[in-house]
């Protein structure tokens, strides 16, 4: 896919904590997901086949999808707003789903999370992405990365009542109280061939204690769809 194609951009994080315990955490630059069901997941996937006749997405099919599934309209506008980032640097990253932070107490307080960037939110301007080669986005992140280490912000977000839970294409008021957990520091990059991040599947439900799930259908569906995806991956190196 080209990195010129309006689609979200992503990150997968993987903690690895005292005594061998792992917490994941696997992030969109968009503020919301496209999908309130397993369903609309899968229904996309199928309306994005390639057709054999243009070598590209059979239009009819898309076509029909957005007009039969609403809960895309949120990032498919943001999408269609806003072009590519310039640098994976320039992306804020959203955690999507809430989750429950579980004290000593096993008091629950539900959150969401976003990693704002130190070198700050952009977008492609228009005569960037119109001149833009299909391949960009690593290119940038190794030239960056010659510079100086790059920083992201741990930001996490508090619910309140009556906050949606489950619902990750429905954002949370902006007014929500927010605390800076921590900064995420990347210092060097690798070609994917060598990394070995490229052998992690990157399930959002590997989560270290005092850290829960919701009942977001969403969020229980992608632990046994990413683990599809990574065996195939892996079988296909």
């Amino acid at each position: 896919m080209s990195d010129k194609d309006l689609s979200p951009r992503g990150i997968g994080l993987e903690f690895r904590l005292p005594g061998g315990e792992l917490h994941h955490m696997t992030m969109l630059h968009t503020p919301m997901f496209f999908a309130l069901m397993p369903k609309t997941f899968i229904d996309k996937f199928i309306a994005l086949k390639v057709d054999p006749a243009t070598h590209g997405p059979n239009q009819v099919a898309f076509k029909s999808f957005l007009m039969s599934h609403h809960d895309n309209d949120a990032q498919f506008a943001f999408l269609h707003q806003n072009n590519p980032p310039p640098s994976y640097a320039n992306c804020a990253f959203f955690g999507i789903h809430t989750f429950r932070f579980i004290d000593a107490n096993a008091k629950e307080t539900i959150v969401r999370f976003r990693f704002q960037p130190h070198d700050g939110v952009k977008y492609l301007s228009k005569a960037a992405f119109d001149s833009a080669s299909d391949e960009f986005l690593i290119p940038a992140l190794f030239e960056r990365v010659k510079s100086s280490a790059i920083k992201w912000d741990m930001i996490v977000s508090l619910g309140e009542p009556g906050d949606t839970l489950d619902d990750p294409t429905i954002l949370w008021p902006a007014s929500r109280s927010e605390f800076n957990a921590g900064t995420l520091v990347l210092e060097t990059a690798t070609p994917d061939p060598q990394a070995g991040s490229y052998k992690i599947n990157y399930d959002p439900l590997m989560m270290s204690g005092g850290i829960a799930a919701t009942n977001d259908p969403v969020l229980l569906f992608r632990s046994p769809s990413y683990a599809i995806s990574h065996e195939r991956r892996l079988r296909e190196l």
